[in-house]
């Protein structure tokens, strides 16, 4: 799961939350019966938090069931650890209850409770929540206590500066005055090909942006480093029309009067896409930068009809739109008119990658990260997720691993998350936990890929990785998936090595051949990698022609292709 998913799916638990607190009438003065004899024939258990769930910040959601033979409780209520929580709402709806007992009494046994812990919450360790039903006769019945991790919330996690109370208008710039919308700040490929776009545009004077994104992250630091302003406006339920229709409109409220000339939509996902529509709405072009390999009725399936109509619609307007891939780009010839549609090769910023390395010392690295100097290393970097197929490496590394007993394989882009988790439990359980590390997330990649002896990118959907891209240009050799952009990037046995997706046994016998290669076969292909990625990929050439393509929206010219690119 994304880390947009995971923020979206938090905001509706909050919405939802909150829905539930109202009307939980919980006040301070209510009395708190202590545990009691057990009732007879009593049986019900808490489902939420379970054992061992790390709790942090001023709330506690708590959800389970309880039922008396009579019937459900009368009143539940709830201690962390010596200090009560007060009591819970009954008569919650539990239909699998129900279903489990045969009871029809028990499809109303459900309670919940939405805690505060602002007060009283002593800080951090194991500590037991409790609750104890009682019966409409009387009778008591504690249910079976979960053990939970308290965590004290730490302060400024993020390590973002503080938004301006307003947000600024650009000034002092050249070039096209450019409203940018996107979908998030947060550490990810998109956001970061969004970074060296803007900065090489502000660089040569070919734009002037501002940036609009439907949530915040790091990355906004350094965007306003930059002097390019940053508007965070906010998520929009995707199935309800009138919200949609509402965010357009606020949008273009908000953009009028600071002389937009052109809106540069980048990602076509759905927190993104309303610029463009505001852009109709303004009467200036719209360029979009469009990254995912999705058809449009898959990337929009989560969309109500109505809105998915005018997101096919808006994108049938656009004066141009960018790919990474043509295998890419044909996924959105309808509705994208033809020759609207142009394959750009994106650029990498070199000078930090130079930079790194002139002055990396692999074995100082290798003590550092704590891998031993002898070990080849396979790296996979990316957010943990299931396109990008990390599980099955793992499962196909493991069954090569005892042919090559020095190879160790490297995760960068764990996070706390459900699959990150899923993927620690299963190392742990196959017993390869001792050849293979998860790393969390860092915005400080460079020195991975350096002391790596081979990326891997096992991804089943995946445009043109910008990891693939950096470690090309790192001189570290390359094997991955045979999907859209990539097959276009790499030439099997020449300049990386390619393999079928979704397929575990495949990828297993890749990986083998990949390990098995000689030192020097590797390192030609290595620099064969870096020579095509420096002759292609250059970031000044890729913003010199986004600039002129910015140029041909405003002035309402039909685009013009560069001499390397695609168009359809």
């Amino acid at each position: 799961m994304s880390g947009l998913q995971q923020r979206v799916i938090g905001l509706r638990w909050r919405l939802q939350a909150t829905r539930r607190l109202w009307g939980l009438g919980v006040t301070p003065d209510m009395p708190f019966l202590p545990p009691g004899p057990l009732g007879p024939g009593a049986q019900g258990q808490i489902d939420e938090p379970t054992p061992g769930t790390e709790v942090s910040g001023n709330t506690l959601y708590v959800r389970g069931w309880a039922l008396f033979p009579s019937g459900p409780p009368a009143r539940l209520e709830l201690w962390l650890g010596e200090r009560p929580l007060g009591p819970a709402r009954v008569g919650a709806r539990r239909p699998d209850i129900e279903a489990r007992t045969g009871d029809a009494l028990a499809g109303v046994s459900g309670f919940d409770l939405i805690a505060d812990l602002t007060d009283g919450h002593a800080g951090a360790g194991e500590t037991t929540l409790r609750a104890v039903a009682t019966s409409a006769a009387g009778e008591q019945h504690e249910l079976p206590p979960v053990v939970v991790d308290l965590v004290a919330e730490e302060e400024g996690e993020e390590k973002m500066p503080p938004p301006a109370p307003r947000t600024p208008r650009s000034s002092g710039g050249k070039g096209r005055r450019l409203m940018v919308c996107t979908h998030q700040l947060n550490l990810g490929g998109a956001q970061l090909y969004l970074l060296d776009l803007l900065r090489e545009l502000v660089r040569q004077g070919a734009a002037e942006p501002t940036v609009v994104s439907a949530l915040d992250g790091e990355l906004r630091g350094d965007l306003e480093e930059l002097g390019i302003p940053v508007h965070i406006s906010s998520l929009v339920p995707l199935e309800d029309l009138s919200s949609h229709i509402g965010r357009v409109e606020e949008l273009a409220a908000w953009a009028e009067g600071r002389d937009f000339e052109a809106v540069l939509v980048n990602t076509a996902t759905a927190f993104a896409f309303p610029g463009a529509e505001a852009a109709t709405e303004l009467g200036i072009p719209a360029i979009w930068a469009i990254h995912e390999s999705f058809p449009p009725p898959v990337l929009w399936s989560n969309l109500s009809p109505k809105v998915r109509a005018r997101a096919e619609s808006t994108l049938s307007g656009a004066a141009v739109a960018i790919f990474e891939a043509d295998a890419t780009r044909r996924l959105f010839e309808p509705p994208l008119p033809q020759g609207r549609g142009l394959v750009l090769p994106y650029g990498l910023d070199l000078e930090p990658i130079e930079a790194a390395r002139a002055k990396f010392d692999r074995a100082d690295a290798r003590r550092k990260a704590g891998i031993p100097e002898d070990a080849e290393v396979a790296l996979c970097v990316g957010t943990v997720e299931p396109r990008k197929a990390q599980l099955p490496l793992a499962q196909a590394f493991g069954s090569i691993a005892a042919r090559h007993p020095k190879a160790k394989l490297v995760f960068v882009g764990g996070r706390d998350d459900a699959d990150t988790e899923a993927l620690t439990d299963f190392v742990e359980a196959s017993g390869t936990g001792d050849r293979i590390e998860v790393i969390h997330v860092t915005p400080d990649v460079h020195p991975w890929y350096q002391l790596a002896d081979l990326l891997v990118c096992a991804s089943d959907i995946e445009s043109l990785p910008r990891t693939v891209l950096e470690a090309m240009a790192f001189e570290t050799p390359v094997l991955a998936t045979d999907v859209f952009g990539l097959p276009e990037l790499i030439d099997d046995g020449e300049t990386g090595w390619l393999c079928e997706p979704r397929d575990m046994r495949t990828l297993a016998a890749a990986l083998d051949r990949a390990l098995s290669s000689s030192a020097e076969e590797r390192e030609r292909i290595g620099k064969a990698a870096r020579e095509l990625v420096v002759r292609r990929h250059s970031l000044e050439a890729y913003g010199r022609d986004v600039g002129r393509l910015i140029e041909e929206a405003v002035a309402g010219n039909a685009p013009q292709t560069p001499s390397h690119a695609a168009t359809g």
